[in-house]
């Protein structure tokens, strides 16, 4: 499961986005299960929000790691 602040890119290189991306929001749907990502990609102008599937991203880093 990813949370806010999480390092992220695409898990398929077909895809061919190897800029990675960051998790801004995690949104869930009405029975608390997550619908969709809010990411921030790296190249995109700042404020411009991409709506992704959890299960088309792999982890890069976590903001969770080492705590």
């Amino acid at each position: 499961m990813f949370q806010v602040g999480d390092l992220i890119r695409y898990e398929d290189p077909i895809v061919s986005n190897d800029i990675p991306g960051l998790v801004v929001a995690v949104v869930k749907d009405l029975n608390g299960y997550v619908d969709h990502l809010d990411v921030q990609w790296f190249d995109w102008e700042p404020g411009q929000l991409a709506t992704e599937d959890e299960e088309a991203l792999e982890l890069v880093s976590s903001v969770s790691e080492g705590k």
